[in-house]
């Protein structure tokens, strides 16, 4: 009797299981060691996201934990701009990043590693900003942040997503065949991101916002009124 009744609270106990895990939920999982909007949602947080959004202007990110966004993808500008419009020649041998030469003969092909880097690194500055952005909102609400303060950090996160956006437009945008770059705001359903759509108008909108901040910001380095001006010029 009381195995019958330990294999009835078993079969009870699996049914509840099998209920749960047949929910939509149930494939939503938080991954262990990440931090979310709530973790982050205070001043210095939301601060760290944008600094870490700041990162990735240099197209370069931390060598020790991703060596691959290096200077393939600099926003100096030496390969895709002065080697790729013959002010620069690549010099040394063929052997040493063989990867510049097709780039530089206008020969490279989508397989090319440098390609990949620099479209890899330019959206993940644009995520930065997205999550700079949905963190400052979430603190905003909380009451963790001022109104002032929330709009201080989303000036600048659009202001640098307008940035990155440019620079892939500039690099990847053929307007005779129509085909351009995604646009990826905090509102964007990964699902539905398009190539199709020519997204100077969006571009010049986040760079807008950034003209809207105060020239002197403080700290050396953040985008303010000017740099903003400046690259709506360009």
């Amino acid at each position: 009797m009381k195995k019958i009744k330990f294999l009835l609270i078993i079969a009870i106990i699996a049914g509840f299981v099998l209920i749960d895990a047949c929910k939509e939920s149930f494939l939503e999982i938080t991954p262990y060691g990440s931090l979310d909007e709530s973790v982050l949602a205070t001043y210095e947080g939301v601060d760290g996201l944008l600094i870490g959004a700041y990162s990735m202007v240099d197209g370069i990110s931390n060598m020790n934990w991703n060596p691959e966004f290096g200077w393939q993808s600099a926003t100096s500008g030496w390969v895709f701009g002065s080697v790729r419009g013959m002010e620069a020649n690549k010099g040394t041998d063929s052997g040493d990043q063989p990867d510049i030469n097709p780039l530089q003969t206008f020969s490279e092909t989508s397989t090319n590693p440098y390609l990949n880097i620099k479209w890899r690194s330019l959206y993940e500055g644009v995520s930065r900003c997205n999550a700079t952005i949905i963190t400052a909102n979430v603190a905003k609400e909380k009451g963790t942040i001022s109104a002032d303060e929330a709009t201080y950090f989303i000036r600048q996160a659009r202001a640098l997503r307008g940035f990155y956006h440019f620079e892939a437009w500039r690099l990847w945008a053929d307007r005779t065949s129509n085909i351009y770059v995604p646009y990826v705001d905090e509102n964007t359903d990964q699902s539905e991101l398009t190539n199709e759509e020519d997204i100077r108008d969006r571009i010049i909108e986040d760079l807008t916002e950034g003209t809207l901040l105060p020239n002197d910001m403080v700290q050396v380095g953040r985008f303010n009124k000017t740099v903003s001006q400046v690259f709506l010029a360009k």
